[in-house]
């Protein structure tokens, strides 16, 4: 299975080992289900690229969208639902402000290659996005100056700040955006993994009834809303 790094969900560790939220319940449902599984680490687009050639299985921490549907199964039901927030980040040493969505247009923002954000970001052309495999590759090209921004995800880009130890000297700008999403379990769509599709929805329903999954996303701060509020698709 594809593991990327997007802490604290996903943690892959300099010596390639994995952690975190997801790989906890992976394990679980693994063990509900009597499976074996094999974690193999990568940057997050080089991950879905992997999945697209059939070269892995399954993949976690995904939105749903028509583009991946191309690719992917999607494991119905989502092992959770929230309300996301998307900041952008800027160099305290830098005076500009950033207090509507239309102030983003005056400057260059990296974000993760093959990420999705909130709709208007993912469709808008117009902005000067700097695609970037890992936030550690955006956090250093912000600290030099060659990017304005970076979006992120609080919790990750907030965990990378304290582990790089450079939190000091960035801050969020004013406008933020509040997105409800749906994280998804998938399978490549060659996978032979996909005969057991429905037991890997039945595993996330039995660890959610169980109590074992409220468990796991609680010890991570995940504060989940009704997966009927989630956004099941994009393009």
């Amino acid at each position: 299975m594809a593991y990327f790094h997007s802490p604290p969900f996903s943690v892959v560790h300099e010596n390639g080992s994995a952690s975190g939220m997801d790989r906890e319940i992976l394990e679980a449902i693994a063990k509900q289900m009597d499976i074996q599984l094999e974690m193999v680490t990568c940057p997050f687009n080089r991950c879905l690229l992997l999945m697209a050639d059939s070269e892995l299985d399954l993949m976690m921490g995904l939105i749903k969208t028509e583009a991946r549907a191309e690719f992917l199964n999607f494991v119905e039901p989502p092992y959770y639902s929230l309300r996301s927030s998307y900041s952008f980040y800027k160099l305290n040493s830098k005076p500009f402000t950033v207090s509507a969505y239309e102030d983003l247009y005056d400057h260059s923002i990296a974000h993760t290659r093959g990420g999705v954000y909130f709709p208007r970001f993912n469709q808008d052309h117009k902005l000067r996005k700097v695609p970037l495999m890992t936030e550690t590759q955006q956090l250093q090209l912000l600290l030099r100056g060659r990017v304005d921004l970076v979006i992120s995800v609080d919790e990750t880009f907030d965990f990378v700040l304290r582990s790089m130890g450079v939190d000091d000297q960035l801050e969020k700008v004013a406008y933020q955006e509040f997105y409800p999403v749906s994280s998804y379990m998938s399978l490549s769509k060659k996978s032979e993994f996909n005969k057991r599709i429905n037991d890997f929805g039945a595993a996330i329903q039995t660890l959610r009834i169980n109590g074992k999954l409220p468990e796991i996303l609680a010890k991570y701060g995940i504060e989940e809303i009704p997966s009927s509020q989630g956004i099941p698709a994009e393009k």
